[in-house]
């Protein structure tokens, strides 16, 4: 399987420089493309700091910066419109500069199947929907009702509808190449978009393992969407163990080098 990475960033270049020589490292021969969403006046910035060790970065433009944080999959769309589709691979994996990842994403990823979307946090969204801002909270919850008559008419969409989580997503180009062809309203979020139109498009949902309960406390202190950042000591103590973890969200700093 012929893997690339599209490391998403925005703020603090020095860390996201430290990421990318991470990722290099734990994976040299997988091409890495930027996917930048900070203002555009600061793109020249990071393209000092980064583009030594990406293959190509890409800047969103004419967005704002909400629009950015809310809509990865569009963003996605845009780079894959402009960039992507030119590329020969199998699966994309996008990678959060706030995301720690310490194995190859072969290993990693290993229980993903070919051609399935893999989404992090994949849940029925009846679990969770009574809590969730997205669809419980105006206007998300507006939107989302929208959405769904949306796809209902459009797709005749009628399958349970799931929620996902943000980091360490991984599309296949067969799905990226449908999703490209296909309107995708500006409603809610790309964690509701993208499984849900994952099940329009054909595709088959798995969970990435990153986060396997919304309700798992002492999980949410290793990997969690609430900006809490993940301590190192934890970091260290669960690298430490024989079948530790080795996803962490989010961590903020910079690494010691050759940390691990």
């Amino acid at each position: 399987m012929k893997r690339i990475i599209l490391f998403r960033h925005h703020k603090k270049p020095k860390v996201c420089h430290d990421r990318l020589l991470q990722l290099r490292k734990y994976n040299p021969d997988i091409k890495i493309f930027g996917l930048y969403g900070g203002k555009e006046s600061k793109f020249p910035k990071y393209q000092k700091y980064l583009d030594s060790l990406m293959d190509y970065n890409y800047c969103i433009k004419n967005k704002t910066s909400r629009w950015k944080w809310k809509n990865s999959d569009l963003a996605i769309r845009l780079w894959y419109k402009d960039v992507g589709q030119k590329l020969e691979f199998d699966v994309l994996h996008l990678i959060e500069w706030d995301l720690l990842l310490f194995a190859p994403l072969s290993s990693i990823y290993q229980k993903i199947p070919n051609n399935c979307v893999g989404l992090t946090g994949l849940t029925p969204l009846k679990n969770v929907q009574n809590k969730w801002s997205w669809v419980s909270k105006k206007p998300w919850k507006n939107q989302w009702v929208e959405l769904l008559e949306y796809v209902k008419d459009e797709f005749g969409y009628d399958k349970e509808p799931y929620a996902s989580l943000g980091p360490g997503l991984c599309l296949p180009k067969s799905f990226l190449d449908k999703f490209l062809k296909t309107h995708i309203p500006d409603l809610c979020n790309d964690e509701l978009r993208l499984p849900l139109f994952a099940q329009i498009l054909g595709f088959k949902l798995v969970k990435t393992g990153f986060f396997e309960s919304w309700s798992d406390f002492q999980l949410s202190k290793l990997f969690n969407c609430d900006k809490k950042g993940v301590s190192l000591k934890l970091i260290k103590k669960e690298l430490d163990k024989k079948s530790g973890r080795k996803s962490f969200h989010p961590f903020f700093k910079r690494l010691k080098p050759n940390f691990y």
